[in-house]
């Protein structure tokens, strides 16, 4: 503080805590700093605030009265045509940078006026500077002449007289700035002779943080609105503080668009791969039906609320996240090919393994079954082998023993016969009278109905199998046993 009794204005955080907002504390005659005027910026969040700077300046006790606002858009960078750039900037061209523009405009309100701030480089030392003018009539005169009434406003008119001022850094390496009237010329013909008055300082800018105004000097300007110049000085400090000594990228607001190159993508997880296991493993038939949802009647779009480009840096956000977008599908693609042909891979691969596995199997079968078979062909030949051996004599006694064996003597057994046989009527069965007909079956062979005599031989007859020959004695024929039934 130069002295306590000069008007000194603080710029100090704002009291409701909004980061972006800030008040102006006004302190005189080393009474307390009160609240003055409301420092206010858009908020860095809002789409409409992307790339560009904007202050205003409000009453601190009535938030609804504007005095007065700055609107600066920057200029921006050509897009560099070097393939190489665009190469290592993933395929797009490196983003455009905001120019550090050389002029700036206030806008004042009752009265409107436009006051242009250009900036400019000292002759002498070569520091920076930025001239501005206001106008000594600001304000129409009082008539009622209706002629009067339909001419332009004062402070638009070429004409009217205007005072130059100038902010002018003290030093290279000081951070204070001091504004000043420009002497003006005392030659009557108006040439530039060194005939000029010094220049007379008005206010003074310490640490980018206090902004003094020199009242003694301030009573000597020809000006009708102190008020607005009041306004005009606060404004230009503050944008000097924070566009020309500020970090260009925070006051303009200027995001940075997230981009990664193909090398140095992250790993991200695969939408294949992730819509893969979000799939239910249900087929459509077996899924449940879902409930008829009722049709909207109006489909209502959803509005962007990001404006429509309208710089280059707008522009090149959307081109490079379109490009990106455009890389990350292309990413996606790739990496949901390698992964289906990884997959086609182990596929193939565990097919293989279980052929291979299936014919070591058969393999194995067809050596199990030729063991079988010549361990079958040996017992078999084994067998054989043993059956060519003599095999026992068959008994024949004993044949039904649970029949008693009755003992016949040898020779013929004479049957007692009926003096009177019956015969048939009929011309059928009728055999000599002195023979009688008897099974060969159970017999054995036919016999006649008497005894034959015992010293004459009997003819024998083979018996029904035919295994016994011949034989002339009788005494050593095999006899047949005789059922005892029949």
């Amino acid at each position: 503080m130069i002295d306590e009794n000069l008007p000194t204005f603080y710029l100090r955080p704002s009291s409701d805590n909004i980061k972006h907002n800030a008040s102006v504390l006004l302190s005189q005659y080393g009474s307390e700093a009160a609240p003055a005027y409301a420092l206010r910026h858009p908020d860095p969040a809002s789409p409409g605030s992307k790339n560009r700077y904007a202050v205003a300046l409000y009453d601190s006790y009535h938030p609804d009265i504007l005095y007065g606002e700055v609107l600066l858009i920057p200029e921006w960078t050509q897009p560099s045509l070097s393939q190489e750039e665009i190469r290592r900037n993933g395929g797009v061209p490196p983003p455009p940078q905001p120019i550090l523009p050389s002029s700036f405009v206030i806008q004042l309100y009752n009265p409107d006026q436009q006051i242009v701030v250009q900036q400019g480089v000292s002759k002498w030392s070569a520091t920076p500077q930025w001239v501005f003018e206001m106008p000594q009539q600001s304000f129409r005169q009082p008539s009622v002449s209706s002629i009067d009434r339909t001419q332009s406003d004062p402070t638009a008119s070429e004409t009217t007289p205007k005072l130059r001022f100038k902010w002018k850094k003290e030093g290279k390496l000081s951070k204070d700035y001091v504004c000043s009237l420009s002497g003006k010329n005392t030659n009557p013909d108006g040439s530039k002779r060194k005939n000029r008055e010094p220049d007379i300082t008005i206010s003074m800018f310490k640490h980018l943080r206090e902004i003094t105004m020199y009242e003694p000097n301030l009573m000597r300007l020809d000006i009708e609105d102190p008020k607005g110049l009041e306004v005009v000085m606060l404004l230009s400090a503050i944008v000097i503080r924070e566009v020309y000594n500020g970090n260009m990228r925070e006051t303009f607001n200027v995001s940075e668009v997230p981009r990664r190159s193909s090398g140095e993508a992250a790993p991200r997880k695969n939408s294949y791969e992730r819509t893969r296991r979000q799939r239910p493993d249900v087929l459509p038939s077996q899924a449940a039906p879902q409930p008829s949802q009722p049709r909207p009647l109006l489909q209502v779009q959803a509005v962007n609320p990001r404006p429509p480009p309208t710089d280059p840096r707008s522009q090149w956000e959307i081109d490079a996240e379109t490009a990106r977008l455009k890389n990350e599908v292309e990413r996606e693609e790739r990496e949901r090919r390698h992964a289906e042909h990884a997959e086609r891979k182990r596929i193939k691969k565990m097919l293989e393994e279980e052929e291979r596995r299936a014919q070591l199997k058969q393999i194995e079968i067809d050596k199990e079954t030729e063991r079988l078979r010549r361990q079958f062909e040996r017992e078999k030949r084994q067998e054989r082998k043993n059956n060519k051996s003599p095999m026992p004599a068959r008994p024949t006694a004993n044949l039904r023993p649970n029949l008693p064996v009755i003992n016949y003597p040898q020779g013929p057994i004479q049957r007692p016969h009926s003096a009177n046989p019956y015969r048939p009527a009929g011309p059928y069965l009728q055999g000599p009278a002195n023979n009688a007909s008897s099974s060969v079956f159970f017999g054995g062979g036919s016999s006649t109905n008497h005894r034959p005599p015992t010293g004459g031989k009997v003819n024998s007859k083979p018996n029904f199998f035919g295994l016994l020959g011949h034989s002339d004695h009788s005494g050593q024929r095999l006899n047949k046993k005789q059922s005892a039934v029949f």
